[in-house]
């Protein structure tokens, strides 16, 4: 689902990495078999394989291109790091106060000078360079990595990074670009090189140390560099201890300037290896803001009903974040209640509905969307409705009757079977419709046009309009004493015993499948995914979520106008694929993706003993 959300709209989306035929590529996801962690890499037909480690560690980057996977990118990352470095040690069992991870000590075990110096001191017993040097301010550029790597290559690009910082830092002339172009090339130079990151790091902190330049904000500017490095990249485990320790000192040391930003940078960091980092460049408005010393905007944020929230958007700031926030004002704080709330991108004025997962970014998504579509809404919403509900706060009453109210109106949390509703039914819709109007807050009492936009329209049509403002009005002696909240609150508490309360709904133009007659409604809660017929509301068919294998995006086919979803149903020994198509198609895999995972984590904590109970067995 992550891959398939980050490729739409690129060229990407549709195809996948694995083999076919034997051969191993980028094919079309229908074709593709997947492949296990593979032994067939090879190097680009102009690359010769080096044979010493330190060559091998060099080539990780030409290996990463050949994959074109990122996954395998990473997983190579992992194994080349521990060639070039050794094993590595949790952070938070290090004694980082300890001078054992004084960068002056990376500088001594990894540097190429440091290892270069040790070659030449035990031939010709001269005391050379201190490492404590190689880690402080240059006035001009390098000529080789400061990490000891032996392909040409990688020097190279060591070299590029560097004179970008000089750039950026206004110790080498910018000429034409701008700083935004020159942060882009650092963070592209680092990613697309696979341990180049630590290679970026050590020039930053190098240039951060004992800074001599004659310009004055040189210091600054390279802190602020840092900054955004901290939010997009995380170095590897090894010079993990070692960046932290630098910044560690820094917030603790005697002088006050880059204390503030030093901790910024260190929460970054820490968020950076919990979240995967930032995807999407900065934008100019963002460079100008870090140079500036703002490292936060304002972002609003819309909940049903048109309730605004501008919340204080930082860096490094998911989604989760999000959700945390509003959950907090709506006195929510259990962790179960924050998996069922989501934020969502709107673009192209409200056809375009896409569930953000916890875990991206929200400038990542504000940045990418303006792109796309400047007028771009990011809304809030509920989607899984397994707690009770929780009736005395406000913000919470009023946002999930928002929510609520547009299903109620158009009829989905009801059944009509073949068209029939009973007496005790309607009474119980003319009481809901009384609710509505004493929710609005209005002390005049409901008109005939009022009562026909408070009841839905396959029960309005089943008496006239002078009984349906008569029942009404009998409801609106009772309902007068209550106050707007306590309203929607009684609203709420009613509506939740209608059969789909709680659900998701989409329309589905198409199915692939002889037993769901389309067009039709698909529901989708706690119990599964219900069909149900597009006029009366019946349950055609119903799968049970445990049965949802898997959902898959495709882009539509020629001559038609909505993408299709293809929905894996069954067990290992009986599985069959149900295509859909609907607009909706993203955010329907999104919103079945949150059930599966809620039901997932139910399971878990049901299969997790307490301590008690594992000592007794």
């Amino acid at each position: 689902m992550l891959l398939e959300e980050l490729k739409r709209d690129t060229p990407e989306f549709g195809w996948r990495f694995g083999a076919v035929c034997g051969k191993s590529g980028v094919f079309p996801s229908e074709f593709v078999q997947p492949v296990a962690a593979p032994d067939f890499l090879v190097l680009p037909p102009d690359r010769v394989e080096p044979r010493d480690r330190q060559g091998r560690v060099a080539a990780s980057a030409a290996v990463a291109v050949a994959m074109g996977s990122a996954v395998a990118a990473h997983e190579l990352d992992i194994s080349t790091e521990a060639e070039l470095y050794g094993e590595s040690s949790d952070l938070d069992d290090l004694p980082l106060q300890s001078s054992q991870y004084n960068m002056s000590e990376f500088a001594k075990k990894y540097f190429r000078e440091a290892q270069r110096n040790s070659d030449q001191k035990a031939k010709k017993g001269k005391e050379l360079r201190d490492p404590v040097d190689m880690v402080k301010f240059s006035k001009s550029p390098i000529h080789e990595s400061l990490i000891d790597f032996s392909d040409s290559g990688m020097n190279r690009v060591a070299t590029d990074i560097f004179i970008a910082i000089m750039k950026f830092m206004g110790d080498y002339p910018l000429k034409s670009l701008t700083e935004q172009e020159v942060v882009a090339t650092i963070l592209k130079l680092s990613r697309d090189h696979g341990l180049i990151k630590d290679e970026a790091y050590c020039q930053v902190m190098k240039q951060v140390t004992a800074n001599t330049s004659s310009k004055p904000e040189s210091c600054q500017k390279g802190w602020r560099l840092l900054y955004i490095l901290t939010a997009f990249h995380r170095c590897s485990d090894v010079m993990k201890p070692f960046l932290m320790k630098f910044l560690l000192d820094a917030c603790s040391g005697p002088g006050v300037q880059y204390q503030g930003i030093a901790k910024a940078c260190e929460q970054n960091l820490r968020r950076t290896f919990t979240y995967g980092g930032r995807m999407q460049y900065p934008n100019n408005m963002e460079i100008k803001a870090m140079l500036a010393g703002r490292s936060s905007k304002r972002q609003l944020f819309l909940l049903p009903g048109g309730i605004e929230r501008h919340l204080k958007i930082k860096t490094c700031s998911v989604a989760l974040d999000v959700i945390e926030e509003l959950c907090f004002e709506m006195e929510l704080h259990r962790e179960e209640a924050l998996e069922e709330y989501a934020v969502f991108l709107v673009t192209d004025k409200g056809q375009n509905v896409r569930p953000l997962n916890k875990r991206e970014y929200i400038l990542d998504i504000t940045t990418e969307a303006e792109t796309v579509d400047p007028s771009y809404s990011l809304w809030f919403r509920r989607v899984i409705w397994s707690l009770p509900l929780k009736l005395d706060n406000e913000l919470y009453v009023t946002m999930h009757y928002n929510q609520v109210l547009p299903d109620f109106l158009k009829a989905l949390l009801s059944v009509i079977p073949q068209g029939n509703v009973s007496d005790q039914h309607l009474q119980q819709i003319a009481r809901l419709s009384a609710l509505q109007h004493r929710a609005k807050d209005t002390i005049y009492l409901p008109t005939l046009r009022d009562v026909q936009e408070s009841v839905p329209p396959p029960f309005y049509s089943k008496q006239g309009s002078q009984p349906w403002l008569n029942m009404v009005s009998q409801h609106m002696q009772h309902v007068q004493p209550l106050n707007p909240h306590q309203a929607q609150a009684q609203f709420l508490g009613l509506v939740s015993a209608f059969p789909m309360f709680g659900s998701s709904f989409f329309y589905i133009q198409s199915s692939s499948s002889a037993s769901v007659q389309a067009p039709c409604i698909l529901a989708v809660n706690l119990n599964g995914l219900h069909f149900l017929h597009k006029d009366t509301h019946e349950a055609m068919v119903r799968f049970p979520l445990k049965e949802v294998q898997s959902t898959r995006t495709q882009r539509p086919t020629s001559g038609s106008s909505y993408p299709y979803v293809d929905i894996l149903i069954g067990d290992l020994l009986n599985q069959r694929v149900t295509q859909l198509q609907l607009e909706q198609s993203l955010e329907l895999c999104r919103v079945i993706a949150m059930h599966m995972e809620n039901l997932l984590s139910v399971r878990d904590k049901r299969l997790t003993l307490p301590p008690s109970e594992i000592t007794l067995l």
